[in-house]
C-alpha cells in the first residue's frame, strides 16, 4: 500500500451517493460496486463515508449511482462525478435527455469502453473515463453454505432470459429465479447455489461485470454467456465459464453435475479477479479527472473570455472555465467542475496572478471575496483591479452595483 500513489488533495474527503427514489427498490442494484469503491477510497486516505440521495456541497468530492433515475430539472453540485452504470444503448439517451445532461456537465466514470466511447460522443466531454471494477478484501463476505440450488439466476426477465430458465428446469435441474432481491438474503442465495447464471437482456454484447465481479470475489461459479464479440477483458473471459447463448443450459448441466471442475473454476475466478487492485486502478484514475489550470485568474471574465487564463464567473452565459463565486464561505475548500479542465480545487498560493476587470462593485462580500483571492496569490503575486472611482459617472450607472470605491477604499 506505501508504493500507491497519494490522491490529490481533491480527495481529502468524499462521499458515496446513491440515488434512491421513494419506494424504488432496485438502487440496491449499485450497492456493491459502491462499497467497493468507498474501500478503495479508504484505502487511499480518503475520509468518505456514503448515503442515500444527500451530497456533499462545496467541500469534498460526491461518487454519485444512478443519477439516471433523478427527476428532470434535477442539478447536481458542481463536486461531482457520476458513476454510469447503465448501458447506452441506440435510442436510450433520447428517453432521459436531463440524464445526458447531466453527464456533459459532470466527469464521468464508467465500466464499459464502449459506453466511454459513446457517451464522449452523444456529449462532446473529453471527462469520461473508464474505471475498471476490481477487487478489494471487503468484497469477499459470503459465507459457505450447503448448495441446494443447481443454478441461480437473478435480475429481470425477458424472452431470451426465460427460455434458458425453463431449458434448465426441463432437464431437473433446481433453478431459482429472484428479481428485486438483494444484500443479505440474495446473497444467502448465492451461498445456496452452485452455480450463478448470467444471460444478457440486451443484444449489446456487454458483460456484465458490475454483476460477475460480486460473485467473483466471494468464489462463485459463474456461467456467462459470451459469444466472440462480446465486450468483455480477456482475464474476465478467463474467470468465468463463458460460453455462446445456445450452449448455456449443456454448460450449466455438466458443472453441475462435476463437483471437482466447479471447485477449480470457483478458485480460478476468484484467483483472476482478485489480481485486479482497485485501490491501485482508482489511484491511477483519479488524477486523470483533473487537468492543470494556468497560473493566472481572470476574475468575472464576462465578455473578456481569455483562453490563456482560467476563466472564473457567477453568470453560466458568460461560460466560464468555472463557474462559481469566491466569495462563498467554503472558500479554497470548493470543487469545481470546468469543462477545460475537469474537477478543479483552487488551492492556496497556486496562482500568480488575479485579473478583477469591472468586478468589484459588484461584490457584496467583499471581504470574504479579497480574502480568498490574497490566499490563491502566490508570495510575491499580483492582483490587479480596475473599478470606477466613486467621483465618475460609471460608479452607479449600473443598477447591479452595490459599492463604489475611491483611493481611500483599500486602507482597510
Amino acid at each position: 500500500m506505501q508504493n500507491l500513489p497519494i490522491p490529490p488533495r481533491m480527495y481529502e474527503r468524499a462521499r458515496i451517493v446513491t440515488v434512491q427514489p421513494a419506494g424504488y427498490a432496485h438502487s440496491a442494484a449499485f450497492h456493491e460496486f459502491a462499497f467497493g469503491l468507498q474501500a478503495a477510497l479508504a484505502a487511499l486516505g480518503t475520509q468518505v463515508d456514503a448515503s442515500n440521495n444527500e451530497f456533499l456541497a462545496g467541500d469534498g468530492v460526491n461518487f454519485v449511482f444512478g443519477a439516471h433515475l433523478l427527476a428532470p430539472g434535477s442539478v447536481l453540485p458542481s463536486n461531482t462525478v457520476i458513476v454510469n452504470l447503465e448501458q447506452m444503448r441506440a435510442g436510450w439517451p433520447a428517453r432521459i435527455p436531463h440524464y445526458l445532461e447531466m453527464l456533459r456537465l459532470h466527469p464521468v466514470l464508467d465500466y464499459s469502453s464502449s459506453n466511454v466511447g459513446r457517451i464522449r460522443e452523444l456529449t462532446g466531454s473529453a471527462h469520461v473515463h473508464m474505471l475498471t471494477p476490481g477487487y478489494v478484501p471487503q468484497l469477499t463476505r459470503i459465507a459457505a453454505a450447503e448448495q441446494d440450488v443447481d443454478v441461480l439466476f437473478y435480475g429481470s426477465l425477458n424472452e431470451r432470459r426465460h427460455r434458458i430458465l425453463e431449458a434448465l428446469r426441463a432437464v431437473g435441474l433446481v433453478v431459482q429465479h429472484l428479481r428485486g432481491v438483494y444484500g443479505e438474503e440474495r446473497d444467502r442465495w448465492i451461498a445456496r447455489s452452485k452455480i450463478v447464471l448470467n444471460v444478457h437482456y440486451y443484444d449489446d454484447k456487454i458483460h456484465e461485470v458490475v454483476r460477475t465481479s460480486w460473485l467473483l470475489a466471494n468464489r462463485k461459479a459463474v456461467v456467462s454467456e459470451c459469444e466472440p464479440d462480446t465486450e468483455i477483458a480477456d482475464d474476465l473471459r478467463e474467470a468465468v465459464v463463458a460460453v455462446p447463448y445456445d450452449d448455456l443450459v449443456q454448460t450449466c448441466v455438466a458443472l453441475a453435475k462435476d463437483d471437482a471442475r466447479r471447485h477449480a473454476v470457483e478458485q480460478r475466478g476468484f484467483e483472476i479477479f482478485s489480481q485486479r487492485d482497485q485501490t491501485a486502478i482508482l489511484a491511477a484514475l483519479l488524477p486523470k479527472l483533473s487537468l492543470p489550470v494556468p497560473r493566472r485568474i481572470n476574475l468575472g471574465s464576462g465578455k473578456s473570455y481569455d483562453p490563456e487564463r482560467l476563466n472564473i464567473d457567477i453568470d453560466p452565459k458568460w461560460q466560464p472555465d468555472i463557474l462559481g463565486d469566491l466569495a462563498n464561505p467554503a472558500g479554497l475548500k470548493q470543487i469545481f467542475f470546468s469543462p477545460r479542465y475537469g474537477l478543479v480545487r483552487l488551492e492556496a498560493g497556486q496562482f500568480d496572478e488575479i485579473e478583477a476587470i469591472d468586478v468589484l462593485e459588484h461584490v457584496p462580500a467583499l471581504t470574504p471575496f479579497m480574502t480568498h483571492c490574497l490566499e490563491l496569490l502566490r508570495e510575491g503575486g499580483a492582483m490587479r483591479v480596475f473599478v470606477p472611482h466613486d467621483l465618475s459617472y460609471g460608479a452607479w450607472q449600473d443598477p447591479t452595483h452595490v459599492r463604489a470605491f475611491n483611493e481611500r477604499s483599500w486602507w482597510y
